[in-house]
């Protein structure tokens, strides 16, 4: 996947369990789970990628690019397409953050045009792997 599904955002808690991320120019604080530990403290920039589970995918006419909620796990995501890798089905999602979705329904490719709006739900417990 290109460097479009790198996020960069600060971090506001971490432990083994969980990371909250605060990406810069807004007021979001994203809550997900770490791949693996994370060497950083409150209040130092990290990069990595966000991956999430698409349940359903939705094509979207108008709106915006948003995460719900606005703090804690991500529940529903909406955003422009930036890329898709059909064969490993994932779609970088161009949201308030970056967000590789793997799909979990192969009939979304369809939907997952580059460039096109789309929104969707997604699984519990969203991933952080950190740049190396």
């Amino acid at each position: 996947m290109p460097d479009s599904a790198t996020t960069r955002a600060m971090i506001r808690e971490v432990d083994q369990e969980r990371l909250v991320l605060a990406p810069g120019g807004n007021s979001y604080e994203l809550t997900l789970v770490p791949t693996e530990s994370i060497d950083a403290e409150p209040g130092q920039r990290i990069s990595g990628r966000i991956e999430a589970d698409a349940l359903k995918i939705h094509p979207a006419e108008a709106g915006g690019i948003f995460i719900e909620p606005l703090a804690g796990q991500p529940r529903i995501v909406a955003g422009r397409v930036l890329s898709v890798d059909p064969e490993a089905g994932l779609v970088v999602l161009g949201s308030v953050v970056p967000m590789t979705l793997r799909l979990t329904r192969k009939s979304d490719l369809e939907i997952c045009d580059e460039g096109r709006f789309i929104n969707c739900h997604v699984r519990s417990g969203a991933t952080f792997t950190p740049s190396k």
